[in-house]
């Protein structure tokens, strides 16, 4: 077949690319990220931080999760000195967070054991202290040696009903009125007494309040709250610790009354 050459008019030459600017009206492709000479366009995006992006863990098993995966990871020998620095610190936190996690699932589950055996103590303190504010304003003459002894016992009664109230979570509760004192040990008695002294010291500070009954509910909440941490700093000081001890000991009040408040 004879070749046939046809006019440049019927087949023109190529344009070249467009070097202009096109807005996206003009151009729909660069819209889509396309420049004017075709090529996919090369805009750098921030590389994502991983650990940034990881959540913080509020329950224990995601915190023990998070603590694997980060140990997993330290033992790369490919990682960078700067990323096993930062890995590392990561750890560190995440064991700080797993100790606290676990201390208010166990602080938790001690303020539902005995909150029956407090709510007990308490009525029982509030009636002790009712009886005696009434012996206290009865007149008496200036010559009456009880009436300083009366003082002394409101007193003790007031930081006994703090202590039915704010007593710290983190230990087992020992029983204001044991079934049988002759039971409790000296070392539970020491370790009742060094937590009032805690609580006689909060008062006068001013960051437990000096009569419980003036306060409200859920003014009571925020102040046990916002003093547990020092309640349990100085529990903690005096080597204060969940022992396991005898539940006949600790923790086992003398729950006569129950039927009463409860009925």
């Amino acid at each position: 077949m004879p070749k046939v050459n046809l006019p440049a008019s019927v087949f023109p030459a190529r344009s070249k690319p467009y070097a202009g600017t096109l807005n996206s009206k003009q151009h729909p492709a660069t819209a889509k990220g396309i420049t004017g000479s075709g090529r996919p366009s090369t805009i750098k995006r921030p590389k994502k931080d991983e650990d940034s992006e990881m959540p913080t863990p509020t329950s224990i098993s995601q915190c023990k999760k998070q603590l694997r995966d980060a140990k997993r990871l330290l033992a790369c020998s490919t990682l960078s000195s700067t990323k096993r620095q930062e890995v590392e610190r990561r750890v560190k936190a995440l064991g700080i967070l797993q100790d606290q996690l676990s201390g208010a699932k166990a602080d938790k589950a001690n303020a539902t054991r005995y909150s029956g055996v407090k709510f007990i103590e308490r009525k029982k303190v509030i009636r002790k202290l009712e009886k005696l504010e009434k012996d206290v304003r009865q007149p008496s003459s200036p010559e009456d040696k009880s009436k300083s002894a009366r003082a002394e016992a409101l007193n003790e009664l007031l930081i006994s009903l703090n202590y039915t109230t704010y007593y710290p979570d983190q230990l087992k509760y020992i029983s204001l009125f044991p079934a049988d004192p002759a039971r409790t040990s000296n070392e539970t008695r020491a370790k009742q007494q060094q937590i009032r002294e805690s609580i006689r010291l909060a008062m006068e500070s001013g960051m437990l309040p000096k009569d419980p009954r003036l306060v409200p509910p859920e003014d009571a909440k925020a102040i046990k709250k916002s003093n547990k941490l020092m309640l349990r700093t100085v529990s903690v000081a005096h080597g204060l610790k969940d022992g396991g001890e005898d539940e006949d000991e600790e923790g086992k009040g003398d729950n006569n009354d129950e039927d009463e408040f409860f009925a």
